[in-house]
């Protein structure tokens, strides 16, 4: 099973708990066990920030995660949340409730998954992160053969920028991320994947055929913004070529540059698997240039802080697998 969650266009921080003893100590009733799908919602509440986004995670409607609260609350004896504006809070009780919770959950789960790992069956949760070009281009083929083969493992796919993702791995809001890096992020873990080579894009019916990047140096460029790394490794390449082009637009969707460029309004230097479908088409030009190479290299990030889960190991083999 796959869920997938849009792009952000900010810094969803979860909430965070104070790991102190809250001064209002969370006590069960004599002989109850609060439900483990009761204590899930409310550490995933407590992580989004949002009542209605845990319930879109949770494939939940917003009332039946809301009874599933209450019903927690009601089990425990107190409050968990308050609401603030539009906002969700944690209470010192809920910070009580998450901190000593969450990594027992988290035990719970790894336990089971590891269970049916020793029975070959691989199963449990994965929370992944791609970015945009990566997920549009290189999962599909990758977690079909992934999820055909691992029936019992639920998947949760996020799409941040490259930039982001390595921040939400260290941060426990996913497991995992896919996507291109400069160089290795500060206490994570990383694995080479694949590399992609950046092609030149351009109209099909465009005069020029040379592939000498300085053949274009009068033409007009729709690039990524220089705050992505794919392009601050190519302003790198062509300052070390001497070389400056005329930069019209920029954009931060491969998807909406690959627009302009059929649309006459510039050329583009992308990866080649972003515009490999257009070109098979018929729809766009990609050629490689033979005055420039430049490479973006996938990674997948992962924290070494936390053992991964078999489901994930799974996962990264197959991952592995594509790149070769």
């Amino acid at each position: 099973m796959m869920e997938t969650t849009p792009p952000d266009k900010g810094k969803n921080r979860p909430l965070a708990p104070s790991l102190a003893s809250a001064s209002s100590p969370v006590r069960l009733a004599k002989g109850q066990l609060p439900s483990t799908d009761h204590l899930l919602a409310a550490l995933t509440v407590a992580r989004v920030g949002s009542f209605t986004r845990a319930a879109h995670e949770l494939e939940l409607s917003q009332p039946a995660l809301s009874r599933q609260i209450m019903g927690l609350e009601k089990n425990i004896g107190v409050k968990l949340f308050e609401r603030v504006g539009r906002a969700v809070r944690l209470t010192s009780s809920g910070e009580e409730l998450v901190s000593r919770v969450g990594p027992l959950l988290e035990e719970l789960l790894r336990v089971s998954g590891n269970l049916c790992a020793s029975m070959g069956t691989t199963a449990g949760r994965v929370r992944l992160g791609a970015s945009e070009s990566v997920a549009i281009n290189s999962l599909p083929q990758i977690l079909r053969l992934y999820l055909s083969a691992n029936r019992r493992v639920s998947l949760r796919l996020v799409c941040r920028t490259s930039e982001r993702l390595p921040e939400m791995v260290a941060s426990g809001e996913i497991d995992l991320a896919v996507c291109a890096v400069e160089f290795d992020p500060p206490g994570l873990a990383t694995k080479q994947l694949w590399a992609e080579e950046m092609v030149l894009v351009l109209p099909v019916s465009h005069p020029q055929r040379s592939r000498s990047i300085t053949s274009y140096t009068n033409e007009d460029f729709i690039l990524l913004p220089q705050s992505t790394i794919t392009r601050r490794v190519l302003d790198n390449a062509l300052t070390e070529k001497g070389i400056e082009l005329k930069v019209a637009l920029e954009h931060d969707s491969p998807e909406v540059i690959k627009a302009m460029v059929l649309a006459g309004l510039g050329l583009a230097i992308l990866p080649e698997p972003t515009v490999r479908r257009e070109t098979r088409r018929g729809e766009l030009a990609a050629w490689p240039l033979s005055d420039l190479k430049v490479m973006r290299t996938i990674v997948a990030v992962s924290d070494p802080r936390r053992q991964p889960w078999p489901a994930e190991v799974a996962l990264i083999d197959a991952l592995s697998r594509y790149g070769r």
